[in-house]
């Protein structure tokens, strides 16, 4: 496991934020967590950050949850879903906008985080979405960001269908904003939409993306954290324990 499972990397007025574990798919457990936590807080007091890009090294963005670790302690799984909570919230309430390059997949938890980004670009190939009632796991905690990302219906589709799509089925329905060549040039193509936005008058910026966060619900924890207790609470239950291990079984 990388000493760094996550990079922050500032340059003037833009910063690059890394999730490092490319061996593991850049999975999220409580380290990943702790290490993105420590990451926000440090953009969170750095006012002349305009714009943050936000990356997975590797072949893969994020392959959502470390499931791994979680077979042998289920509360994990509850621990999980607080953290991607905590976390999604974060970054949507950001004073910078925040634009996401995507890669080979975005799962579950990986894919709840382009939903409380501000732009997304994603590679046609791309596989996106929220499988997790194979393991008895909810995924409402994304609803709040979802929901305002690409709407009611389409999310209901996603979120209780639990199909996978790629990256041009994202862009048409709104998860993505940006359709990149391929996987290869993501990353230079949403840094260049990045230097683009980093031009931009830094308060008028701000002041758009505030209101926005205000009229759209993303500053009411009302709204993100009955979802994230439930499901978190749900995890703990028979059904989900067993689930999980009858899945890692046969993976």
């Amino acid at each position: 496991m990388p000493e760094d499972l996550v990079t922050l990397k500032c340059d003037d007025n833009l910063a690059v934020l890394t999730l490092n574990d490319p061996e593991r798919r850049n999975a999220l457990g409580i380290a990943m967590f702790d290490a993105l936590e420590k990451a926000l807080t440090s953009l969170e007091t750095d006012e002349s950050i305009r714009v943050i890009l936000l990356r997975g090294a590797g072949s893969v963005f994020c392959a959502g949850f470390d499931l791994g670790l979680a077979v042998e302690k289920p509360e994990l799984m509850g621990r999980y879903i607080d953290h991607l909570s905590r976390i999604n919230r974060r970054v949507r309430r950001l004073a910078p906008v925040v634009v996401v390059a995507v890669q080979g997949a975005a799962i579950a938890g990986g894919c709840a985080l382009l939903s409380a980004c501000d732009f997304v670009f994603i590679s046609p190939d791309a596989k996106v979405g929220y499988p997790v009632h194979p393991i008895g796991v909810s995924p409402a905690v994304t609803i709040p960001t979802l929901q305002a990302a690409i709407g009611s219906g389409v999310a209901r589709g996603l979120l209780l269908g639990g199909a996978l799509i790629d990256g041009l089925e994202a862009k048409r329905i709104g998860l993505a904003t940006h359709l990149a060549q391929s996987g290869d040039t993501v990353n230079d193509e949403a840094m260049a939409l990045c230097r683009m936005l980093a031009e931009k008058p830094p308060e008028a910026m701000r002041n758009t993306k505030a209101w926005l966060n205000e009229l759209d619900g993303s500053l009411d924890d009302g709204r993100f954290d009955p979802p994230a207790r439930e499901s978190s609470e749900l995890t703990s239950g028979k059904e989900a324990t067993d689930m999980l291990r009858a899945f890692w079984q046969h993976r």
